[in-house]
């Protein structure tokens, strides 16, 4: 079998060579032809066979007439494409990146009457109001095409205008232009470029079909398109006069789209192999204090079905993987990984952040990363599965570690939901009998109350509602642990075979983690094959039937959960396992309050609606001291946090810092007081821009919000970079270069630059293994200490409130139920879900609360 890069990397290479041949040809013809085509020749008989393609419906020369026909339909549809785009992309941007509703409604909505009308009754309704000319014509192409192209622009902007990076930018008053063009533009491009080889194919469509009705060009005029239209009468008695014109039109539409595609491609390759490249070596440099694993010698090539052992029924071995590696750029990121999932059994694959967990998982799936080459042999329900040969939709199903990148950010849920069931859910058996008519409308509605009745089902199933309000959400209206609940929704609807599960309890509360880790081992006592990526050990202890621990790619310990967890072999594997329970800090003395909340309500807006998710919340912090906020997911934990930076405007009440009040929105605070409170994300990854490096983004911090020069802004984050642990050559990476421990590093370090008073934390552990989670809040506890920092910790860990908090507010439907000294309500907690959430030995079997919201 050739090697597995020069078997993928050959046809990529050939229909780039294609696209390049077929696009060159009707370009060159177009650019260089009228220098070509000489003088006309009298003119002859209609469709004389005599010359090279013999005359055309006038008797003129075909060949003369081809050389002629490209300027003007090349032209025109390149000139109606740029103009297209340089009016329909700055109104796309403009409606996503405004913050007012009304003003993307007077954007959108006269585009979208003017998308309602059918193309061609439009350009009809245009021509008849125009001059005739190929002006016009570029006008009449240019105004169809406005609207999807603005449409488009809209939707590929909207998650970057309002996700973690602007919002980031936005707490250190970055400029407009580098927040709208520098990331906005820039993170679109890619969709904006696959679009343009699209949106120019119809362009030329539509050119010709004005041509065929006679607008913009004379109708004898010499044009690919007019030639195609009045040379088809002598189809049969001259076919080059059609077939020759019909093929450069063909040739130059399939030419553009076989070399965006590449295009596109190779961006994503060379993007994927410096993070998939980078991870390799950042597991490596993650553990060089470790024995070094055994790299074993690169195997044969992911065997689409070789010969191999006899795979066992698929009752009996659900999952088989042998000899799995995985390498990008000549980098290991997997060495000789195997394991086997019976069908019923939990399999968990653990290990430290880039040990490789996600990219095996990601291979049952038939998926690798760009760039990344895959060897060895994975089966999934007795069939090989490879890139080349994914598993049929349905039989394996994937909760992702972030989910929403899994969620459709401009679908209603409720949409998505019904959908999936609507594949793969069966109706009810009707009995036979009544008219043809009768039955069709019986199984019509048998089908939608099957489908509504399995998305109510699976929505209980997963502890979210299902009520009209809620499946209209879209998922940026969720907290993060509804998304994730959303996710395993999707899986169960599937009714998959194989569960791949990467970090399901990633942000998530002890009582969801809790109900995550009964609904995973009730799917695999069902007869689900279940395979588990996680750093949560409480989840592995609950539901794991096998554990492999992965370090560095390879496996170095396997066995049965119960015994690696409790008595294991290799040292890195105890090192992973030697987190002990953290015991209560002391309260701080009582000083003046840093920071203070009063009475605070905030809402979020549903369609024309508000919900309101707080009601009346106070709380306060004092300088070196910290609060820790805890509660269910959707308690309104990061709704509080977002209020006390500025990123969400409060619907009432207060927040004070120093004794002074603060306005509700970051766009009428002033740079001091933007400085002074300070965010850090939850998902560190996603609030630095992916094509900046790190240094870059970190320095901007002290340009805006300090005043200093570029110069000194970067030597002073440099400073503050190294403090909380990253190099000079580490931060001078773009972030896909960065483990995601050194990213929630960099990001503590963009908020202390600010040298703020106040630095929210939000979730800031999650997804972390226990190693680094302790690193982290080591690192949080002492520059909290050597900086006089107030505190807030948004958190599910308890862990991590008892290290860090000097006092816990615990919310439930955005109300504060109890409030105390950490002491206290660590150790002797009076309201059931305080005990619930931070004392998870005593928690029962049945939920403390009522269904969250």
């Amino acid at each position: 079998m050739s090697p597995p890069g020069r078997r993928h990397r050959t046809p990529a290479r050939l229909r780039l060579a294609v696209g390049v041949a077929l696009l060159a040809v009707p370009l060159l013809v177009a650019v260089v032809g009228p220098a070509l085509a000489g003088d006309a020749a009298p003119r002859s008989r209609p469709f004389d066979p005599g010359g090279a393609f013999g005359t055309d419906f006038v008797g003129r020369d075909v060949l003369r007439q081809v050389l002629l026909g490209g300027r003007s339909v090349v032209g025109v549809a390149l000139a109606a494409t740029a103009l297209a785009y340089l009016v329909g992309v700055p109104l796309g941007l403009l409606a996503a990146l405004t913050r007012r509703r009304w003003l993307d409604e007077l954007v959108m909505r006269p585009l979208d009457l003017l998308l309602a009308v059918p193309s061609l009754i439009l350009l009809i309704l245009l021509a008849a109001a125009a001059p005739r000319g190929p002006a016009t014509l570029v006008g009449i192409v240019a105004v169809i095409g406005l609207p999807e192209v603005a449409r488009i622009s809209r939707a590929a902007a909207l998650p970057l205008a309002h996700g973690p990076a602007m919002e980031a930018m936005r707490l250190y008053r970055e400029t407009w232009w580098r927040r709208a063009v520098g990331h906005v533009v820039t993170g679109s491009r890619r969709v904006l470029l696959a679009d343009a080889g699209v949106r120019f194919i119809g362009a030329l469509y539509l050119v010709a079909t004005a041509s065929f009705l006679g607008v913009g060009v004379a109708p004898d005029a010499a044009d690919w398109a007019v030639m195609v239209d009045r040379n088809r009468a002598g189809l049969l008695l001259q076919p080059w006069s059609v077939l020759v014109p019909a093929a450069l039109l063909v040739a130059l539409a399939v030419g553009v789209n076989l070399v965006a595609d590449r295009l596109l491609a190779d961006r994503d390759a060379a993007a994927g192999s410096g993070a998939a490249g980078d991870a390799g070596s950042r597991s490596r440099a993650a553990h060089r204090d470790a024995p070094g694993a055994r790299v074993p010698a690169a195997r044969a090539p992911l065997d689409d079905g070789a010969a191999g052992p006899p795979t066992p029924p698929v009752d009996a071995c659900a999952v088989r993987v042998v000899g799995l590696d995985a390498e990008v750029a000549g980098r290991r990121l997997l060495a000789g990984v195997s394991f086997t999932v019976a069908a019923g059994e939990v399999l968990a694959l653990v290990g430290r952040s880039g040990s490789g967990k996600t990219t095996a998982g990601r291979a049952l799936l038939g998926e690798a990363g760009p760039g990344v080459r895959l060897a060895g042999r994975v089966e999934v329900a007795g069939r090989p599965v490879s890139p080349a040969t994914p598993p049929p939709p349905g039989v394996v199903g994937y909760v992702p570690q972030q989910p929403s990148a899994a969620l459709n950010p401009v679908r209603r849920i409720g949409a998505v939901l019904r959908e999936v069931a609507l594949r793969h859910t069966r109706p009810e058996r009707r009995t036979p009998g009544g008219p043809p008519g009768d039955a069709t409308a019986r199984a019509t509605v048998n089908r939608r109350s099957a489908v509504r009745r399995a998305v109510a089902d699976v929505l209980a199933r997963v502890d979210l509602p299902a009520d009209r309000e809620f499946l209209r959400r879209f998922p940026h209206q969720l907290s993060g642990g509804q998304q994730q609940r959303l996710v395993v929704a999707h899986a169960l609807l599937a009714r998959a075979r194989v569960l791949v599960a990467d970090e399901p309890t990633t942000g998530q509360d002890s009582l969801t983690r809790r109900d995550v880790a009964h609904e995973l081992r009730t799917l695999a006592d069902a007869g689900m094959a279940v395979v588990l990526l996680s750093h949560d050990l409480h989840l592995v202890r609950a539901v794991a039937d096998r554990l492999v621990v992965l370090d560095a790619g390879a496996v170095v310990e396997a066995g049965p959960a119960a015994d690696v967890l409790a008595a294991p072999r290799d040292e890195r594997t105890r090192r992973l396992l030697a987190a002990a329970p953290a015991a209560p800090r002391a309260a701080a003395p009582a000083a003046a309050p840093a920071l203070r909340v009063g009475d605070l309500v905030a809402a979020h807006r549903a369609g024309a609606r508000r919900r309101t998710v707080l009601r009346g919340v106070t709380a306060a912090v004092a300088p070196g001291g910290c609060l820790a906020v805890v509660g269910r997911s959707g308690s309104g934990k990061t709704t509080l946090a977002r209020c006390v930076a500025g990123l969400h405007p409060p619907r009432g009440g207060t927040v004070g810092l120093g004794g002074r009040p603060l306005a509700g929105t970051l766009d009428r605070r002033t740079r001091a007081d933007l400085a002074a409170v300070q965010y850090v994300f939850q998902d560190a990854r996603a609030s630095f821009h992916p094509h900046r490096s790190v240094l870059e983004q970190v320095s901007r911090a002290a340009v805006r919000l300090r005043a200093l020069p570029p110069t000194r802004a970067r030597d002073a984050a440099r400073r503050v970079l190294g403090e909380v642990g990253l190099a000079a050559d580490v931060v001078a990476r773009r972030p896909d270069r960065l483990s995601g421990g050194e990213l929630q590093r960099a990001a503590l370090a963009r908020a202390l630059l600010a040298e703020p008073r106040v630095v929210i934390c939000d979730e800031i552990t999650s997804g972390l293994d226990t190693v680094s989670r302790d690193r982290i809040v080591a690192l949080v506890d002492r520059l909290r200490r050597a900086h006089g920092l107030a505190l807030v910790v948004i958190s599910h860990d308890r862990d991590v409130v008892a290290r860090l908090a000097d006092h816990v507010v615990v919310l439930d439907s955005g109300q504060v139920v109890e409030a105390g000294p950490a002491s206290a309500l660590l150790t002797a907690a009076r309201h059931p879900l305080t005990r619930a959430l931070l004392h998870p030995s005593e928690t029962g079997a049945g939920p403390v609360t009522g269904p969250r919201p």
